[in-house]
């Protein structure tokens, strides 16, 4: 996101904007990423920051376009799927669209005029062994509105090992994902397609899933 040369000289303004909202964003990731340390009582608040890459982290963003459709329950705005990297920073326009899964029910995620919406993706969820659950969400289409969204995608760089840290590993807590490079779970991500919840379930320990069914 941050290499500005891929985009469009003719958009100039439009690419400042941009350039001044990753700046933001990344130092918003820093902040979550502190905050979300702390509520493991790891030892540093650096701790998950450092884990995916540091300052080698990337942002990737998506903007997404969903025009209006008059039969709405025909059609499929975003299959449902958790997000594969680690945190989904995601700004919305006041049109609903977004919903995630509680319960084994569809919740729409209001929408707040000024407000940030923020998705625990797998990533996450495997570095806290469990403890943060990634949000398994999707998109629909509203029947008069078109909606947009913007989405960045906080993520390690490929080369990352990825499993649950050792502070949150002992007897009574063994870990229960197995750890593998970024690269290699996006690889798995993208040639098995959105799948729920299915790709952080595939990264799981077998004894785990023996002891939770």
């Amino acid at each position: 996101m941050r290499d500005m040369s891929k985009w469009p000289i003719q958009l100039s303004d439009f690419t400042e904007s941009m350039d001044e909202y990753s700046r933001e964003l990344s130092k918003l990731f820093e902040l979550l990423m502190e905050v979300l340390s702390r509520d493991l009582d790891l030892e540093s608040e650096n701790s998950l920051n450092e884990s995916v890459g540091g300052e080698r982290k990337g942002l990737h963003i998506r903007i997404n376009y969903y025009p209006p459709c008059p039969q709405p329950d025909l059609v499929v705005g975003l299959a449902p799927h958790s997000d594969p990297n680690v945190l989904t920073i995601l700004l919305h326009d006041q049109t609903p669209g977004l919903q995630i899964r509680k319960n084994g029910a569809w919740i729409d995620v209001q929408c707040v005029p000024g407000a940030l919406v923020v998705n625990i993706a797998d990533q996450m969820e495997i570095l806290s062994n469990g403890k943060f659950k990634s949000i398994e969400h999707r998109g629909v289409v509203h029947k008069d509105r078109s909606r947009m969204s913007w989405a960045v995608f906080c993520s390690p760089p490929r080369d990352v090992l990825v499993s649950p840290k050792r502070e949150l590993i002992d007897e009574q807590h063994p870990p229960l994902y197995q750890g593998a490079s970024y690269g290699e779970y996006l690889t798995k991500f993208f040639k098995k397609g959105l799948d729920g919840k299915g790709h952080i379930h595939d990264a799981k320990q077998q004894d785990s899933l023996v002891s939770n069914s």
